[in-house]
Order: C-alpha cells, then structure tokens, then sequence
C-alpha cells in the first residue's frame, strides 16, 4: 500500500501547485480548481474560459538586421464543454518576405486531463505543428493539440521574432470565451515611440510603466527600457456578434503604432502622420495614384471603342462601370493599393479590389467624370480612429462620382450588382476622400431598400390531400443580389436551393426574368405541389406554403451593443387560397397591423366570391438600433414567425 501511495504522489507533484491557490500562471502548472473544474461560476454557459493569456514584446539587437521585435505568448484555457475543444485549435499566422521574414519558434504545448480521478500530462509532439502557405506573404503555424476533451486544461507558449516593427499587432484582451487575466507587458527603448490605441474601455484594471535600471548594449548603442504592463482581469465572453460591424471595433484590445523614430546620430522621423499628408501620400504611390494616371492613359485609348461620345455623363459612367466588371474578375482579396502592375492586370483580366477600381477611376478620368478615389475600412476590418491617421486602418477604395449634383459610390468587383449598388462590406461606413491636401470624410449610404414580394396562388385538393401552388418571387436591392448569386443563369441552382432551404419541389419549368438586368427587380416564377394538414372534415392550410419567415434572426438572450442591419429590409406577401367545393371557412388568422418607431408589421385576409386573399408584410424602418431595441425587435419579429405560418381552417359544409 505504501509503494502504490508513493507511486501516485510521484505523478501528482509535478502537475498539481499548491491545493490553496485557485489559478496559476506559472507555465507548466496547474492547480486542483483548475483540472477539477466544470463550471466557470460567473458564466455557467461558458464552454470555456481563459485562465491567463501574458504577452511579451520586447527589442533585441541583431548585428545583421539591428533591431528585432520579439513577441512571446503563452496562455493556458481550461474547456468545460464539448463545444471548447475549438479553442484547442491553435493558429499562428507569420508574414514570410523572402528576404526579411518573421521567425516563429519555442513553440511548447500541453494538455492536463483527469483520469480515473488521477492528472495525466500530455505533451505536444513537434510532428504535430504543421506550416500552411496562405498567400505568397503570410504563412500560418498549425498545432493539433493531443487529446483535448471536455475536462481538459491545455497551455501554450510561442516565441515570434519580427522585423515589421511599425505595427506592433493588436493584443485582444477579450475573447468569446471569459478571460480571467490578460496582460502585455511592452519593453519599450528609446528609438521606437508607439501610439497606443484601445478599444471596448476607457481604461485598463492594470496599468503601470518603470524604468529598467539595467544597461543594455547593442553596437555603440547604450540604453535602458521602460517597461509597460496593461492587463485586464475578469471580463466576460464576447457574444455580441450578430449585426456589428467588427468584432474588433467592440472587443477589449490595445494596438500600437509607430509614431516616430530616433536615429543614433540624433535626428527623428515622425511616422504618425495627418490625413492631407496620407492623401498626398496615396496619390505619389505607384500602386495608387500612378496607377489611376497609368489607367487613364489606357482609358483615352480605350474608350473610343465603347461609342460613349452621344450619351450623357451618367449613361457614360454605367456603361463604363460595366464595362470593367463583364472584363475583369477579382480575384476575392481586398485591398486599398493594386497588387499587379496595370499592364499585369489588364493581361490576366484578374486582380484585387484596388486593381479593378483603381482602374475604373482611371477610365471615368478619361471620359472626364467627376471621380475621386474613396478609401475606407471594409465592415468586418473595423472602424478607423479618426485622431490617429495611420494607413493600416484603411483596407479598401471604391469610386465616388459626382454628377449633375448627385453622389454616386461605385465599386466594380461584383458583376451582379448594379453599376452604384455597392457591396454590404462597403455600405454605411465612413470613406476619406481622396484629393490633394483634402481632409474629407463621407458615409458610403446604400441604394436601396432589400425587398422581397412573394405571390401565392393556392388550390387545394381535398381528396389527393394536395396543394397546387403557383409561386412568384420579386427582389430587390440586396435580397435580387442574392438571388442572382444563387441563380446565375442556371434553372438547377434554384431548384436545388429551394429543395435543400425550404424543402419544395419545382415541378413546372421556372420562369424568371433575365437576370442580368441589374436595373431591374429579379423575379422568377414557378409551380409546385405539396401536401398539407388534414383531420376528419377539416383541411388546415398554410397560405403561404411554409416559405414565409421561420426563424428569428435576433437570436440573443441580451444585448449590450447597437444593431447594425446593414440596410433596410422589407418583405410583402399576397395569397391567393381558393376555397374548396363542399367547404367552408371555419377560421382564418387574426387581422394584425403594428407601426412603431421600430418597424411596421400587417396581416389581413378578405373572402372574396370563393377565394380567400391574404395580405401580409414588414418593414424595418431603419438599419441602426439601440441596444435597448433588441428585446422589442426579436419579440415583433417572433410575433411575425407566429402570425405569417397561422393556418387557414376549412370544414365539411
């Protein structure tokens, strides 16, 4: 018995610190609480929690790149649930310049797990991390973590050494899971001065900065470091996520930026900048400004071919706007600056988001429109901080063109989209307007409303039990893009979406409209059968065929944050239900009409002769929302879901 008690203690020492201490932040330790805990008491929904996540970033001299930025993480997350195993998915992304890369290494992993009331410690085998190329600059560092379960507490560590020092990266104090501690510590020298910019607080649970009094040399250089920490400590999961723009724009974090840089021989450059002088800077740059000049050489060539000299302005910029999108494809990634020379570009017919509207804004230049380079921050790439102008906040150009006193915001990467419809990644944010010495903001507004019609003209079949049901769809704004997408010109894609979403069967051919004709609603039509609700004498019919809303889309419990729908939505639905011979009507749902400041709700029905016609829609009347909205939005739009799938009730006469 004592050689069996001798034999446990040998492997519980090392993995269990002292019984009295509820977390630990010593890598390679972990506590009783931590390997026995099922719950995170503050957030019982938690499917996991972060116990501590410490970052280090500190400059180290190297005698044949000078100063390298050195960022070291580790983090230990216990997971409570089975859904928790994906924050057990580790991914270190790197940039890989083939002359002057980033470094990823000392990577150490572990995972602690009870068994049969005993720790076990499993260790990350190094053939588990794998290298993914993403694109020809960034690479990402994966680890498969072993045996990771419900239960199980991992930890991590990683080192990366970088000479991309101007943005330092952002640290994410909170997560989508609660975080219990969360600290940088930043040890700054005095030839780097940063910018720091948080996010989601006002300030930090810890804060402190003192000087290292310890000498440091590096070649002829003699300096101490100031060290920073920030930390935060229990903050809750992150669960805002539908309907924001960014994460990021809300999420607790801190970024850095270089704002200046002492040289040895006593002179500075400023890096933080004003928007003039970056718009100054976009025009001088050979992938923007020279590209547009370049673009509207080409266009003074092209542009005789297109026949444009006897239509207006506007009809000028549609045709030229569409002609661009039927040329050239992009290739999916977004950027404010082109990636391929213009020649490159016009040979392949493929590029990204600046490639194609740089080059649009070069054409409208040739044709002598009004048009200006706007430059944003797409939705999901975060909100820019107008008190620090920094380039890295800006991902993305679009076209503003003026004409006859009206804006039009043009984005060419989409063929499916109307000449001035622009894409929902670029809709209701603010654009710096691009103009020498200009500081100009504008707010890229959206075209028009999202609206769906749906037609129903429904006869029953008693006998066979069945529904004969003629179907017309009318879209516009977002909701035709949509569809377009899905449809492209090919019968089966619609057919396949309606089986698969809404599980009807097109049974006649589909008529549509020509889909291509983006000045236009897109509608299609078709016929289907299905079968319906029947007891004793009674037939229960759904007057819009099961393809009426069904699922809320405000799925929160609360809300803390603003609604953002992005645009305004609109849905109307007419009905058709021909009464059957041999019945009568026993029920038909409620009559409903609902206006508020919020949104606009109807629902009505009228027997007609030997038909019943049921009026039904909603409308939001804004895309923005308070927070406090958010419990009267989802509770309208459950009354919807209730309301539109209310059954008609016949009876045997």
């Amino acid at each position: 018995m004592k050689t069996l008690v001798l034999c446990v203690l040998v492997v519980i020492v090392p993995l269990i610190s002292n019984a009295q201490e509820k977390y630990s932040e010593e890598y390679g330790k972990v506590t009783q609480h931590e390997i026995s805990m099922t719950e995170y008491v503050p957030d019982p929904e938690a499917e996991a929690v972060v116990i501590y996540e410490i970052g280090t970033n500190y400059f180290q001299g190297d005698d044949n790149r000078g100063f390298l930025l050195h960022k070291e993480r580790r983090t230990k997350i216990k997971v409570l649930k089975a859904a928790g195993t994906e924050y057990a998915k580790i991914e270190i992304p790197f940039y890989t310049d083939s002359r002057n890369g980033e470094s990823v290494i000392d990577i150490e992993a572990t995972v602690y797990n009870l068994e049969n009331g005993k720790p076990t410690k499993t260790n990350l085998d190094p053939k588990k991390i794998f290298e993914e190329k993403i694109d020809n600059d960034l690479s990402v560092k994966k680890i498969a973590l072993p045996d990771v379960r419900e239960g199980s507490v991992i930890e991590f560590k990683y080192h990366i050494i970088t000479p991309f020092f101007f943005n330092m990266g952002t640290w994410a104090f909170q997560k989508k899971i609660p975080v219990i501690h969360s600290q940088l510590i930043y040890k700054a020298i005095p030839y780097y001065e940063y910018t720091y910019i948080m996010r989601g607080t006002k300030e930090f649970h810890e804060f402190d900065s003192v000087t290292k009094n310890h000498d440091i040399h590096f070649g002829s250089l003699l300096y101490q470091e100031k060290i920073y920490t920030f930390g935060m400590k229990d903050l809750p999961a992150f669960r805002d996520e539908e309907f924001i723009s960014a994460e990021e724009d809300y999420m607790i974090s801190i970024n850095f930026q270089v704002s200046k840089i002492y040289f040895a021989s006593g002179s500075s450059q400023n890096y933080i900048s004003t928007w003039p002088a970056l718009c100054d800077d976009f025009l001088k740059k050979d992938n923007f400004g020279k590209y547009i000049k370049n673009s509207e050489k080409e266009g003074k060539k092209l542009l005789p071919t297109l026949n444009l000299d006897s239509k207006s302005q506007l009809d000028q910029t549609i045709e030229i706007t569409q002609y661009v999108k039927s040329m050239y494809k992009w290739n999916d990634v977004n950027n404010k600056f082109a990636e391929d020379k213009l020649s490159d570009f016009l040979k392949s017919k493929s590029g990204n988001s600046a490639n194609i509207n740089l080059y649009l804004i070069g054409l409208l230049k040739a044709a002598n429109i009004n048009v200006n380079p706007l430059v944003l921050s797409t939705r999901n790439h975060g909100g820019v901080s107008k008190s620090h102008p920094f380039q890295q906040f800006l991902n993305y150009v679009i076209a503003q063109v003026e004409i006859d006193g009206k804006t039009y915001f043009i984005d060419a990467t989409e063929p499916l989209r109307y000449f001035d419809e622009l894409p929902t990644r670029c809709t209701n944010v603010e654009a710096l307007v691009v103009k020498p010495k200009n500081e100009e903001w504008v707010i890229t507004t959206q075209k028009e409303v999202a609206r769906t019609s749906k037609a129903f003209k429904v006869k029953i079949n008693p006998d066979q039990q069945t529904l004969d049901i003629n179907i017309k769809y009318t879209l516009s704004g977002q909701d035709a893009y949509q569809f377009r997408n899905i449809y492209e010109g090919k019968d089966d894609n619609l057919v396949n979406y309606f089986k698969k979403n809404n599980n009807v069967n097109i049974e006649d051919s589909l008529i549509t409209n020509d889909y291509k004709e983006l000045n236009k609603p897109f509608s299609f039509s078709f016929q289907s059968s299905t079968g319906f609700e029947k007891a004793s004498d009674k037939l229960f019919i759904s007057p819009f065929c099961n393809l009426s809303v069904s699922e809320n889309i405000f799925k929160q419990e609360t809300r803390t944050l603003p609604i953002d729908l992005i645009y305004l939505r609109n849905a109307d639905y007419t009905s058709e239900v021909e009464i059957p011979k041999g019945y009568k009507v026993e029920y038909l749902p409620k009559e409903l009409k609902h206006d508020s400041r919020l949104m606009s709700i109807k629902y009505s029905t009228k027997v007609t002769d030997n038909k019943i016609e049921v009026t039904a829609g909603y409308f939001f009347n804004t895309n923005l929302y308070d927070a406090k909205d958010y419990a009267r939005l989802k509770y309208s739009y459950a009354e919807i879901i209730k309301q539109f799938s209310d059954m008609i009730v016949f009876v045997k006469e």
